[in-house]
């Protein structure tokens, strides 16, 4: 059991952005104070570009200068606007999505402005919305070739007939026409852009700069401008040019080194008194505050690393308190060679003629590339010499520390917590398997194929004391092309919703095949990032594994499609509270399907590195009590439940999370919501059907 003690000492930073004076050393509140007089004082339309690197801060400016707005502005027809395009950048209509945002907002604070004002002002972007709805690309919307014309104050005309680029133009001239007569300002602050896949970068550029000039608005993005630039490349040959056209007033976030001290006890302050940042780790930062890839968010990131390795370290090896020091020391060096310079780290592991080499220029104080011996300069070890010939005044700080000379002298210990490092990370390098079954490699060794059990991918349970049945395993790719083959995408009937027929314009499929390829095209890159290896469309195709990269408009025409062909039942996408009840085995107070405690062996999470899909019924010990399979993890799944009747709430986690939070079955953990147009390689779907 651990101690109150122990528990306090292993407080972690949180790595969010601060949006508290408090907490703030980096100046940002002075920052934010010049910016806000910048904007609040600047004609519209004004465009501000913050750019730094990923962790520099760049979010928690933001929020300095939302606060420092809200305090300060002038006239109170003043809205800020928090969009965060990462959320969004798989809608295929960006510009709506965003006129979605300011909607949403707008309606959150009409009370504390002009109601007819705000009345006006929402009608036109509720029209321009539907305008924008049902342009088929509204990347290739061209304003500048449009001729304008003053817009009617009977702005119902406007949709009478299907939608043209010209009244998209023409409303949103009318709505600037508004914002400038009653001096109402509109600021938009667009972040995580630098998050976005280059295909999609650019169309939420090309969509959002139709708002770019509009008087009364103001726009601020932050983001990391070379990523960007790199981004656009693929669309524009000089994105530079492009982006300095966008951007009036670009400000780039300054270094912070000599602040490090400062920023040290700022960062430990946000997690309250009881935080405690032992001097072996403050010292080894203090080290390296030079780094030019040094951020805030890489410093909380090696606090946390190096606390959580040092006291499991302690626990696994019952080190007396006597020796924590020196561990905290030892794992001080190691995590961050090992975060800065990971392949230098196994060399001065395993090559003691490296260590010996190193401590001698050290010494000297200076780095001689002549006056290295030849064993070091072979091909193998040639990029390591290049390595600490470019950070040679980096590695001096951080080896004349206490702890890195320790770290030095002590050999084993360093080969020691080099192993218990890569341990930590071992799981990552086991390649997942071809074949269609799960093998546990952590707590049972349990192997399950389809010829120990039977399988029914259309069998249906009848849920106790409820009115419904629920089907048994997710919707699988052999039953999905059931409704390919049918014309299921060319019936109109099984298309209902407005929304529904406007995804469909542009998105129908006529093979199973297709959907997979364009999976493989929009999800490749962030795959290939996140897991080292290709995004396989043969890992997602097989018969009895669940149909995934589906919308809810899909989902929702399967059903139909089932309603029209089956005589006796109708069938539905489950609520949010059908799923849960189903999850919970109904009024039983349960954490998880199969009880109260995490075991990461009952369901396809990333802990099992399968990083793909498995088949229905591959990991019974995680069915429902009521028998329903895949109930937590394998894919998340739709619901028919809105949250404030936008997004639809998705359920049960997935292969693709390893938080154990996601796979409660309830909880604001347990849930997702996303936009019914939103598909992504881990989302899928029941059905339940009810008599007609």
């Amino acid at each position: 059991m651990l101690t109150n003690e122990k528990i306090n000492k292993l407080n972690l930073i949180n790595d969010s952005a601060i949006s508290q004076i408090k907490d703030d050393s980096l100046n940002f509140d002075v920052y934010a104070q010049v910016l806000s007089e910048a904007i609040l004082q600047t004609p519209t339309p004004f465009t501000i570009g913050i750019y730094g690197e990923w962790g520099r801060g760049k979010t928690s400016l933001l929020n300095f200068l939302m606060r420092e707005i809200e305090v300060n502005k002038k006239s109170s027809n003043t809205i800020n606007i928090f969009y965060d395009t990462w959320k969004f950048e798989n809608d295929n209509k960006p510009l709506l999505s965003l006129l979605n945002v300011i909607e949403k907002n707008i309606k959150k604070v009409r009370f504390e402005h002009d109601e007819d004002l705000i009345l006006s002002i929402l009608e036109y972007i509720k029209y321009t919305k539907t305008a924008v709805s049902n342009i088929s690309d509204e990347s290739k919307i061209d304003v500048a070739n449009i001729e304008y014309k003053n817009i009617d104050d009977d702005i119902n005309r406007h949709i009478i007939n299907q939608s043209t680029y010209f009244e998209i133009y023409e409303l949103l001239r009318g709505l600037e026409k508004i914002l400038e007569k009653e001096k109402f300002r509109i600021i938009v602050y667009i972040d995580n852009l630098d998050k976005c896949k280059s295909q999609n970068t650019f169309k939420i550029f090309e969509s959002i700069n139709l708002i770019l000039d509009l008087k009364g608005f103001s726009f601020i993005f932050a983001a990391d401008r070379n990523i960007l630039e790199t981004s656009l490349k693929s669309n524009i040959s000089n994105s530079k040019d492009y982006l300095d056209k966008l951007v009036q007033l670009p400000f780039i976030l300054p270094s912070f080194e000599g602040k490090i001290n400062t920023l040290l006890e700022n960062i430990s302050s946000k997690n309250g008194n009881s935080f405690v940042l032992e001097d072996s780790i403050k010292n080894v930062i203090n080290s390296i505050s030079s780094l030019n890839k040094l951020t805030p968010r890489l410093i909380i990131r090696l606090i946390n690393r190096i606390k959580v390795s040092s006291e499991i370290y302690i626990r696994l090896n019952n080190q007396d308190k006597s020796k924590t020091e020196e561990i905290f020391s030892l794992f001080s060096i190691s995590c961050t060679i090992d975060e800065l310079f990971k392949e230098l780290h196994l060399e001065l592991i395993k090559n003691d003629n490296l260590i010996k080499y190193l401590v001698g220029s050290l010494r000297n104080e200076t780095f001689i590339k002549e006056s290295i011996p030849l064993s070091l300069v072979d091909s193998d070890n040639k990029y390591i010499i290049e390595i600490i010939e470019k950070y040679f005044n980096i590695l001096k700080r951080i080896f004349n520390t206490e702890q890195g000379k320790y770290w030095l002298e002590n050999k084993q210990l360093r080969i020691n917590t080099y192993e218990f490092l890569q341990l930590n990370n071992i799981y990552k390098n086991i390649e997942p398997k071809a074949s269609t079954l799960y093998k546990s490699d952590f707590l049972e060794n349990a192997i399950i194929t389809h010829k120990d059990f039977e399988v029914k991918p259309k069998e249906f349970i009848q849920i106790p004391n409820q009115d419904f049945e629920m089907s048994k395993y997710v919707v699988t790719n052999k039953w999905f092309k059931e409704f390919i083959l049918a014309e299921g995408y060319n019936n109109s009937k099984y298309w209902k919703s407005i929304a529904a027929n406007v995804w469909l314009m542009n998105n129908k499929i006529n093979t199973l095949d297709e959907k997979y390829e364009k999976m493989l095209e929009k999800e490749s890159e962030f795959f290939q990032k996140k897991y080292k290896e290709q995004l396989l469309k043969e890992n997602f195709n097989k018969d009895l594994q669940p149909v995934v990269y589906v919308t809810y408009y899909e989902a929702e025409a399967f059903c139909k499609y089932l309603s029209d062909i089956d005589q006796e039942y109708t069938y539905q996408i489950p609520t949010k509270e059908q799923w849960e009840y189903v999850a919970k085995a109904g009024s039983e107070n349960r954490i998880y399907p199969w009880g109260n405690n995490w075991n990461p062996n009952y369901c396809n999470n990333a802990i099992t590195q399968l990083n793909k899909t498995s088949e229905i019924g591959m990991f019974p010990q995680g069915d429902s009590k009521f028998g329903v399979s895949d109930i937590a993890g394998n894919v998340w799944v739709w619901t028919s439940s809105l949250e404030e009747n936008e997004f639809n709430y998705l359920k049960g986690g997935s292969w693709d999370f390893s938080d154990s939070s996601y796979f409660r079955v309830f909880g604001d953990y347990s849930t997702f919501y996303n936009n019914p147009s939103y598909q992504h390689y881990d989302i899928g779907f029941y059905c339940i059907r009810k008599r007609k």
